[in-house]
């Protein structure tokens, strides 16, 4: 019987499509990660500014904000922090299941490759391929955990960013 006879032949462009999907998600959740540490470091990097704005010098004139901004801010510049970190977490090289070496170079020994049983290597390959998706899927739902906390962070940041301005605006 030949491999193209039996329904296994079928399954193993699907299962290599779920691990090519398993791998560009991987680099889209870390260039997502990325991201956002660079907008919420530009973000904190404003918001010092400000701050250099508003403590001045006793001889130059300077800008007061009321209390209540004030903590807004902080709070804001805590939050664009953890932002930061997130995105970094999102990042983090390690976890990524892959083949064995050693159990590649069996593969290739010549009594191992000359076997008349291309089901049999065909089904070895798709174990391989799902444990490595298995494995990629629980890292990147990780990744993905820390790239919506840090959007969410972000976005609380921002938030507090606008109702220090509120605050001053206002005169709260």
């Amino acid at each position: 019987m030949a491999l193209a006879d039996v329904n296994g032949s079928s399954f193993g462009p699907t299962i290599k499509d779920q691990l090519d999907e398993e791998r560009s998600t991987k680099n889209s959740l870390e260039a997502r990660g990325i991201g956002i540490v660079t907008s919420s470091g530009a973000l904190a990097t404003l918001l010092f500014g400000l701050v250099a704005f508003t403590r001045g010098t006793n001889n130059q004139l300077h800008w007061n904000i009321g209390t209540p901004a004030k903590y807004a801010l902080v709070a804001s510049v805590v939050l664009f922090g953890a932002a930061a970190l997130l995105g970094l977490a999102a990042n983090f090289p390690g976890g990524y299941p892959e083949a064995d070496v050693e159990r590649l170079k069996e593969r290739v020994d010549p009594e191992e490759w000359a076997k008349p049983d291309p089901i049999g290597a065909a089904r070895r390959d798709a174990v391989l391929n799902v444990n490595i998706i298995k494995g990629a899927r629980l890292v990147n739902a990780k990744k993905a955990k820390a790239v919506r906390w840090g959007i969410a962070a972000e976005a609380a940041a921002t938030v507090g960013v606008a109702l220090a301005v509120v605050f001053e605006i206002l005169g709260i």
